[in-house]
């Protein structure tokens, strides 16, 4: 006859447990904020907010990153364009979003995204930048490299990625414990 052998287990404390989930969800930023721009911190539901309503007066899904990179980029613009008659208000982003159909009021976060938009419209205008009263600040922007834009206030929750460092916007963040087939 075969004897039983008793094995002992130990369950895990559910605060070790719980600390451990933890530690694999906190970024630096805190649990609520999805992206911190110059000091101004958005929650990961209104990141998610401003790509959703973004997503409705575009042609095609707006993604969580380009919200993030054209809302992170957006005050280094609004600064050049500080004090010329072409400078984007709130007001007038908030208008641009209203014409183009967004039901509900915008979010600062979709504010500043659209404020990105409309000065990238505006370098693609031949005819303001004809005008002298653009030179300079034209003259600014042509002066940024890639690194200016990563060097940028701008930290990223870790659940949307990371701000690139050589300007390239947000990148997705792998988590080390993910590793694909060649590793």
């Amino acid at each position: 006859m075969m004897s039983r052998v008793k094995r002992a287990y130990t369950l895990p404390s559910v605060a070790a447990v719980a600390a451990l989930a933890l530690t694999g969800c906190s970024s630096g930023l805190g649990m609520t904020e999805g992206v911190v721009i110059e000091g101004t911190g958005y929650s990961v539901a209104e990141v998610q907010e401003a790509a959703e309503q973004l997503s409705e007066v575009s042609p095609e899904p707006v993604a969580v990153a380009t919200v993030i990179y054209q809302a992170g980029v957006a005050p280094l613009l609004h600064r050049s364009f500080n004090d010329t008659s072409y400078e984007v208000t709130e007001s007038d982003a908030r208008r641009v979003l209203s014409e183009a159909g967004l039901e509900g009021e915008a979010s600062d976060l979709t504010v500043q995204a659209v404020t990105f938009q409309e000065y990238g419209a505006l370098l693609g205008d031949q005819e303001a930048l004809a005008d002298e009263e653009l030179a300079p600040v034209i003259a600014e922007l042509q002066t940024l490299s890639a690194e200016d834009i990563g060097a940028l206030e701008v930290e990223v929750n870790p659940r949307f990625g990371s701000w690139s460092a050589s300007g390239d916007g947000v990148l997705p963040q792998v988590p080390g414990w993910i590793s694909s087939p060649s590793d």
